[in-house]
């Protein structure tokens, strides 16, 4: 799943595991830094700092050529 912070003014500031190799302070700065990162797992004490990513799909009309051609 993809997560992000919720707001710059509130980081992260505890080392909460978000991947399931283990800790990595490479990624909290990424998600300090505001950037979509892809995570394993979200702690539920990360809830109130983090939101997830969901990415909407759009859904073809009938009669519409995903491909443009005629």
């Amino acid at each position: 799943m993809k997560i992000k912070l919720i707001s710059k003014d509130k980081p992260i500031t505890s080392n909460w595991c978000f991947k399931k190799e283990g800790f990595c302070s490479t990624l909290l700065e990424e998600i300090n830094s505001g950037k979509q990162v892809e995570v394993d797992r979200v702690p539920k004490p990360a809830l109130e700092y983090v939101e997830e990513v969901k990415t909407i799909k759009k859904k073809q009309t009938k009669g519409s050529n995903p491909k443009g051609e005629k």
